[in-house]
Formats: C-alpha cells, sequence, structure tokens
C-alpha cells in the first residue's frame, strides 16, 4: 500500500522562524488534502517526538528525539522502505495526485523537484519514492538532509510531470497555480500567511 508519510516535532533551538507555527491542525490538513485528491488507498504516517491528539485517522511514529537532528531528520520516513509519497508539513494539494502516486507504485527510481533556484540540482520539498529505497533512511547519519537526497540516484519530477510539483515562490507566486497538484512552501510565507489567495483557501482546509 502507499504511504503518505510527513513530520512534526516541537520547535527547538535548531529550528527556524518560519517552522515554528506547526502544529497538528497542518498535519490534518495535509491528510485531508491527500484523500480529496487520491483515489488509490494510502495510509498516512506522521513522524512525532510525543504524542498528539489527532482527529484525522494518522498513524503516529513517535521518536522522543525526532527534531533534536535539527531538518536533517527530515529523512527518517526513508527508512519505511515501501512506495511512499514524502513531503512536508507546508504543503498545499490542490489537484488530483493519482499519477505520482502510480510513479511510486511502478518505478524503479525515486524523483525529487528541480530546485527552483538552480535547476541542474534537486530539492526535497517532496519526493516520490518507490519500494526500495529504505538505505536513504538507515545509512543517514545526520547529513544535511538537501545534500543527503542528491546523492542518490534519482528523476526530476519536473522532467515525468512537468508543472505538477512546484514551488510557491520559485513558480506559483510568479506565474500562478497552472496545473498544479502539489505547492510546497519553503522558507518564509507558509500558506496561513495567504488568506486572500483563494485556491489556497479552497484546498488547504
Amino acid at each position: 500500500m502507499l504511504t503518505v508519510a510527513t513530520l512534526l516535532w516541537q520547535s527547538n533551538g535548531k529550528s527556524r522562524d518560519f517552522s515554528r507555527c506547526y502544529d497538528e491542525t497542518w498535519v490534518e490538513k495535509l491528510y485531508r488534502g491527500f484523500r480529496r485528491n487520491l483515489t488509490m488507498p494510502f495510509r498516512f504516517i506522521v513522524y512525532t517526538d510525543r504524542t498528539y491528539e489527532f482527529q484525522e485517522p494518522v498513524f503516529v511514529i513517535v521518536n522522543p528525539v525526532l527534531g533534536q537532528g535539527g531538518y536533517a531528520d527530515c529523512i527518517r520516513p526513508y527508512e519505511i522502505g515501501g512506495p511512499m509519497i514524502l513531503c512536508g508539513l507546508d504543503t498545499v494539494i490542490a489537484g488530483n495526485v493519482d499519477h505520482l502516486a502510480e510513479y511510486c507504485m511502478t518505478a524503479k527510481r525515486f524523483a525529487l523537484p528541480r530546485d527552483p533556484y538552480q535547476l541542474s540540482r534537486a530539492c526535497n520539498g517532496v519526493a516520490l519514492v518507490p519500494a526500495g529505497h529504505e538505505l536513504i533512511g538507515t545509512a543517514h547519519e545526520g547529513e544535511n538532509d538537501m545534500e543527503w537526497v542528491r546523492k542518490f540516484p534519482h528523476r526530476f519530477i519536473d522532467d515525468e510531470f512537468p508543472g505538477h510539483v512546484v514551488s510557491f515562490k520559485g513558480t506559483v507566486e510568479k506565474s500562478g497555480l497552472g496545473d498544479a497538484r502539489i505547492v510546497y512552501f519553503h522558507g518564509e510565507r507558509k500558506p496561513h500567511q495567504l488568506p486572500n489567495v483563494q485556491w489556497i483557501t479552497e484546498a488547504w482546509i
């Protein structure tokens, strides 16, 4: 079965200001975004540092030291080993993602977005991960998460599904939503800071 995975931990000394806004509601909005836009059965997993109360049917993996490694801990879900869509909490599901899920179920190599500011290299805003990539998680020893995933053979989501997985700052803010299905936010300005953007109010609920 496909897994959709994300992470939530309490802010700490390694957290940047732009990521101190996350709480349980962000997990549930992400879950509902996939529920509305994915017809394939899936399980939703959130890695956490403590027990939280969720209203939605999410599966929780508690690790008390999660987040102490900073954002490098975002590598942990790769240890699942099965087909997975991995994304941060600052992600909005804006359209049907069945084809992205199918990639995870059938492809051989995991796929990452092109870095919107340096297109020749990958970023890790979203990852489409087929089965068999658990080494990315189990061999990780705290290296920078972005640099770590770039070391493994990968494809670019932009080439496989042009315009379907995009950066808000790098693409949508400048050119509009287009046919985007997943919009990932990075750095400053998150969905809750854009209450007058219609597609966000419709998709991030």
